[in-house]
C-alpha cells in the first residue's frame, strides 16, 4: 500500500514538474498568440472605422508622421537592398544559363524571383528591423512610463489612437515599397546584365515584361499586405505587454523582431502554397 502511495506521489510530482516546465511554456505561447490575434482583429477594425467615426483629428495627428516614417524614410534602404539583390540574382543565375547557351533568359528568371518572393520578403524583413522594432520600442516605453495608463484615464482608446494608425500606415505603404523594390531590383539586374554579359537594356526590359504576368505581381503585393499586418500586430503586442523596465523593453524588442521574421516566413510558405494551388 505504501509503495502504491509513493508511486502516486511520484506521478503527481512528475505532472507538476511538467506543468511548470514545457506545458507552462506552451500556455504562455498560446496566450501570446491569442493576444496577437485579438490585437490584429481589433486594430484592423479600428483602422477601417477611424476615417468614418471617432476622433479623426487625433487619428490623423498620429497617422501622417507614421506614414512618413514607414514610407519616405524607409525608401532609401529598401531601394538600396533591392538594387543589390537584383544585381546578385543576375550574377547567380547568369553563369549556369550562360553555360547552357541561354543567357538571354536571365531577365525572366530574375523578374520572376523578384516579383514572387525576393521583393516582398526582403521588404518585409527590412520593415520588421526598421519600423517594427520602433513600434515595440515606442509602445513599450509608453507602457513603462505609464503614458498608456494616462491615455486610458483620459478616456482615449489605445487601439484607436495608437494601434490603428500603425496598421493603416503599414498596410498602405509596405505594398508601395514592394513595387519600388520590384523596379529597383530590375534596374540593378539590368545594369549588371549589361555590364557583365552584354545584354542590351531593351532586351532585358522586353524579356522581363514577357515573363511577368499580373498574377506574379499581385501575388507579391498580397503577400506584402499580409506581412504588414503580421509585423504590426506582433510588434505592437509585445510593445503593449512590456514589463520589467529597460531590460524588459530590450527583451521584448528582440522577441518581437524574431517572432515577426518567423511569422513572415511561415506566412510566405502558406501563401505560396495557396497561390500555386497546393493548399486549398
Amino acid at each position: 500500500m505504501s509503495q502504491l502511495l509513493q508511486k502516486a506521489v511520484d506521478a503527481f510530482g512528475r505532472i507538476g514538474r511538467l506543468s511548470s516546465g514545457p506545458l507552462a511554456r506552451v500556455n504562455i505561447a498560446m496566450g501570446q498568440v491569442g493576444g496577437i490575434v485579438h490585437l490584429m482583429v481589433s486594430g484592423l477594425i479600428q483602422a477601417a472605422m477611424a476615417p468614418i467615426v471617432g476622433p479623426r483629428r487625433l487619428w490623423l495627428k498620429q497617422l501622417f508622421p507614421l506614414m512618413s516614417n514607414v514610407g519616405a524614410k524607409s525608401f532609401p534602404i529598401v531601394s538600396l537592398v533591392a538594387f543589390l539583390m537584383g544585381a546578385i540574382l543576375v550574377l547567380q543565375t547568369g553563369e549556369p544559363l550562360k553555360r547552357l547557351g541561354q543567357i538571354q533568359e536571365v531577365p525572366g528568371a530574375v523578374a520572376l524571383a523578384l516579383a514572387r518572393e525576393i521583393a516582398p520578403l526582403m521588404t518585409a524583413i527590412l520593415m520588421t528591423a526598421r519600423v517594427g522594432a520602433s513600434f515595440t520600442a515606442v509602445l513599450g516605453s509608453m507602457k513603462i512610463n505609464e503614458e498608456l495608463l494616462a491615455l486610458e484615464t483620459m478616456g482615449i482608446s489605445i487601439t484607436s489612437y495608437l494601434i490603428s494608425p500603425r496598421f493603416t500606415s503599414m498596410v498602405v505603404l509596405v505594398p508601395c515599397l514592394t513595387v519600388f523594390a520590384y523596379l529597383m531590383g530590375m534596374t540593378g539586374g539590368a545594369l549588371v546584365a549589361s555590364a557583365v554579359y552584354g545584354l542590351p537594356y531593351e532586351l532585358y526590359v522586353s524579356k522581363s515584361i514577357y515573363y511577368l504576368t499580373m498574377t506574379d505581381l499581385t501575388s507579391g503585393l498580397v503577400k506584402s499586405g499580409l506581412f504588414a499586418v503580421l509585423i504590426t500586430a506582433i510588434c505592437c503586442h509585445f510593445g503593449l505587454s512590456t514589463e520589467g523596465g529597460s531590460v524588459g523593453l530590450g527583451r521584448n524588442i528582440m522577441i518581437a523582431v524574431v517572432t515577426s521574421i518567423i511569422a513572415i516566413i511561415m506566412m510566405d510558405a502558406v501563401a505560396t502554397g495557396w497561390i500555386n494551388n497546393y493548399i486549398l
